[in-house]
């Protein structure tokens, strides 16, 4: 049933990195090895360890504390392996097992393929070669991982993939549901998992190429806003060569949408905690990321060998200070390759590009593709001096296509016509995300009064957050007397940095922060405040520091 594979800290022991969509992270930074492959298991290990990896799920811990140790993690991930009819399943830094099935209640593996789990630490196998799904739950005895057997849904056709749904309670699983791709059937079947019991509740399909039918649904994944569920369901229907949108009524599965595309079979779906999309081809040699509304918003196929599936883990986070528990979308993903000497598994941080600029007729914004979801700043900037004359914080917004306002002029001192360049920073909604800019020149005509402003007024910083600088615009009004001053703070109004003081100039004005105090030394991630003076005034902002 389980068998010990004596192999130390191989799985997911790393963390993600910055820059881009995709950003490629080692897999095991202590050993240096970028990518976990036969040839890097062979090396560390003297065993190939996979026949070929199918699928993979984790099932993670985040403990948050007031006294040491403050910060506590724990991930376990679990692999299938069609070919040697297994599971392989640990813990970073702790010897992992092999599960297949034999001596135990629910007899031997057989090609076990698609993983899901849930909040609950559920565990969900499709195991295809015996027409079932299989249930465990995922627990730690003497800092060992084992799966415990709860129950086996029988009945089924070669199901080759899971997707749980929390029914938008994530820790409330009396909602929950299960959906299966029954591949032998070209069905998508939905199970209640209310009373802890797997209860068939609606189906939709049969052979087919129209509304209601698939050839062949390989991958399945559910929607998501935040930490929750929606009632979207995603099916990859690959003899059909489309990705179809469901939704979950409360009655049964019906029919939304539909995207064709050229990937070839797509053997693994999954989303982010913004919903979008992730779909693994390993004929396309790709991974393609769509949005909510199955827009393609980008496609990472260098770096990756026949990827066949990827997980973005979701995590049980618990603030043991206030007792809040919530399940928090990681910034990173796990890439399962083709099993070589040079492929795998790897890590993927995500984060944000912008692509595709286009200025709109009019001057009435830019248009731009934000390849994730991610805090927007658009600038206008004075290509002749190098100085911003114009910037507005636009917010959050989705992947996608998306038009951004040009600023207006407001408190701020306005620009006459001229040729000027606009400047866009997307900073990404993960920690570990960063921050991308992208600029392009634009014949503006000319923008406010031209004068100064009329009043005293804190513009924001931007990035925001930031790693390492970050630059913090403010004016100062017309007619006003007296010096400024502009420090940062922590959160106990403890002074970090001083970074101005003395008399300016009415207009527009900035100050750069190099996330250092006023001795030079850097200072730690966190939430910082920064605070203008001027006269009798005080204006105050706020801004985060990522390492």
């Amino acid at each position: 049933m389980f068998r010990s594979l004596s192999i130390t800290g191989v799985l997911l022991a790393a963390s993600a990195a910055t820059a881009g969509t995709f950003a490629p992270t080692p897999y095991l930074v202590d050993a240096g090895v970028d990518a976990l492959t036969r040839g890097a298991t062979r090396s560390l290990v003297d065993r190939d360890l996979f026949g070929s990896p199918w699928a993979t799920v984790v099932v993670g811990h985040v403990d948050i504390h007031d006294r040491f140790p403050y910060l506590e993690s724990r991930y376990f991930q679990v692999v299938s392996d069609p070919a040697w009819n297994r599971l392989v399943l640990g813990e970073a830094g702790r010897d992992l097992a092999a599960y297949d099935g034999a001596g135990s209640t629910f007899g031997s593996l057989r090609e076990p393929r698609g993983l899901a789990t849930d909040g609950h630490d559920r565990v969900f196998v499709a195991d295809t070669g015996n027409d079932r799904v299989l249930v465990f739950r995922a627990v730690t005895e003497f800092d060992e991982l084992k799966l415990e057997p709860l129950a086996s849904i029988d009945g089924l056709s070669a199901p080759w993939d899971v997707a749980c749904s929390d029914g938008g309670t994530p820790l409330d699983d009396a909602d929950d549901r299960l959906y299966v791709a029954d591949t032998g059937r070209n069905e998508v079947v939905r199970f209640s998992l209310a009373g802890g019991r797997a209860t068939r509740t609606g189906s939709v399909g049969g052979l087919g190429s129209g509304i209601g039918r698939f050839a062949g649904p390989l991958a399945l994944a559910v929607g998501r806003d935040g930490s929750a569920a929606t009632d979207d369901v995603y099916v990859a229907d690959a003899h059909n060569g489309r990705l179809v949108h469901l939704r979950d009524d409360g009655n049964g599965l019906a029919w939304v949408g539909e995207r064709a595309h050229e990937l070839g079979a797509i053997g693994s779906l999954d989303t982010d905690r913004w919903g979008n999309l992730y779909a693994a081809a390993a004929g396309a040699g790709a991974v393609v990321k769509y949005n909510a509304r199955l827009e393609p918003v980008a496609r990472l196929a260098d770096g990756v060998t026949r990827p066949r599936a990827f997980h973005v883990p979701f995590v049980t986070v618990t603030d043991h200070r206030t007792g809040r528990v919530e399940r928090v979308g990681e910034g990173r993903g796990v890439v399962v390759e083709e099993w070589s000497d040079d492929s795998g598994l790897r890590l993927l941080g995500l984060g944000v590009e912008l692509a595709e600029p286009m200025l709109r007729a009019g001057n009435e914004g830019v248009e731009v593709t934000l390849t994730d979801n991610a805090d927007v700043t658009v600038e206008i900037v004075d290509p002749a001096s190098g100085t911003v004359v114009g910037r507005q914080a636009v917010g959050v917004l989705a992947a996608g296509r998306q038009v951004v306002a040009l600023p207006e002029a407001g408190d701020q001192a306005g620009w006459p016509a001229g040729r000027y360049r606009l400047r866009l920073t997307a900073t990404s909604t993960y920690a570990d995300g960063g921050a991308v800019q992208l600029a392009l020149e634009a014949d503006l005509a000319a923008g406010g009064t031209g004068q100064v402003p009329a009043q005293l007024a804190l513009l924001g910083n931007a990035p925001n957050p930031f790693n390492p600088t970050t630059t913090i615009a403010f004016t100062i009004p017309a007619g006003a007397t007296g010096e400024h001053q502009l420090n940062v703070y922590d959160p106990r109004g403890r002074l970090v940095r001083q970074l101005g003081r003395g008399p300016l100039a009415a207009g527009r004005h900035e100050a750069t922060w190099d996330g250092r105090d006023d001795a030079g030394a850097p200072v730690g991630a966190g939430v910082y405040l920064y605070r203008l003076e001027h006269g009798d005034r005080r204006l105050t902002g706020k801004m985060v520091l990522v390492k």
